[in-house]
């Protein structure tokens, strides 16, 4: 079968990337953020992600690997042994402004009280949020973020949950059935969980089917359901659909999102939530 040739508006995308743009630097930190996870990306993947040229690409890793960011090699990029080794805090380093912003959102929005059940994810994003919770009211929180269970704990405020499972990609994520079998035994009152990237129609999606799973299942075990994730994740793609929107009561983000995904967000119920919103109704119960 023949490739489809790149059309005029491939070219003019790259024609807009070439200068260190704030749609590239957008893209540089979820080039990192994925190495992160995966610790190796193909350049045609990558491609696919973002919608850009396999040229754009690889300037991207270019760019990056002069920063020392990652390692360029045959199709794609890995990252550099001395990133591989360094701790979670340091690797959020490389990624982070928006990280910050969000917990503050959350924080004001007042979802969970004093000794409810929580449940919090893994990533970044969740790790920020858990530093800003861990000397708040206290609460019973389940995660399957090793860092996000130890920074939560060090306050000895709350009672801290850890899920089994395998630890994923080099970094502090458990993963597999062990996971899933913590969170059937219980029901949250409040779930705090980011994704890979939101499609209008499809929802929630996940690069791997372990994490989509686990979304679906807190999504029925969770009478509120938080979705954090920053404007990058908008303008991604990932194989597995995991959580429709209308499962979504709040969406917690940097930037306002496109016509697009506000029309969806509004079709199905969504509070969306982000710097320059106004202030909703308040989250519903399911």
């Amino acid at each position: 079968m023949r490739r489809p040739q790149h059309n005029t508006n491939t070219a003019a995308i790259d024609h807009l990337t070439r200068a260190p743009t704030e749609l590239s630097a957008t893209r540089h930190r979820r080039i990192v953020e994925l190495l992160a996870e995966t610790a190796e990306l193909h350049v045609d993947d990558l491609s696919r992600i973002f919608a850009v040229s396999p040229e754009t690409i690889r300037r991207d890793l270019r760019l990056l690997e002069q920063k020392g960011a990652l390692r360029r090699v045959h199709g794609g990029a890995v990252l550099c042994q001395e990133i591989l080794v360094q701790s979670y805090q340091q690797r959020m380093a490389l990624l982070t402004p928006v990280k910050e912003v969000i917990p503050e959102q959350i924080l004001q929005l007042s979802v969970h009280a004093e000794g409810q059940t929580i449940f919090i994810g893994g990533g970044s994003t969740m790790l920020a949020l858990a530093k800003r919770m861990s000397d708040r009211d206290s609460a019973i929180f389940v995660t399957n973020g090793i860092n996000v269970a130890v920074t939560l704990k060090r306050s000895g405020v709350h009672s801290v949950v850890l899920t089994g499972g395998q630890v994923h990609g080099g970094h502090e994520l458990l993963t597999g059935n062990h996971v899933l079998e913590t969170v059937r035994r219980f029901n949250f009152d409040v779930a705090y969980i980011d994704a890979d990237a939101l499609d209008a129609d499809l929802g929630l999606l996940d690069r791997l089917e372990s994490e989509s799973l686990l979304h679906r299942l807190i999504a029925r075990h969770s009478r509120r359901y938080v979705v954090a994730i920053d404007h990058a994740k908008f303008e991604a793609s990932a194989p597995f659909a995991s959580v429709p929107l209308p499962e979504i009561d709040v969406l917690v983000t940097d930037r306002e999102p496109s016509e697009v995904v506000k029309n969806g967000l509004q079709l199905a119920g969504v509070r969306l939530v982000h710097p320059d919103s106004l202030n909703g109704p308040p989250c519903r119960a399911k």
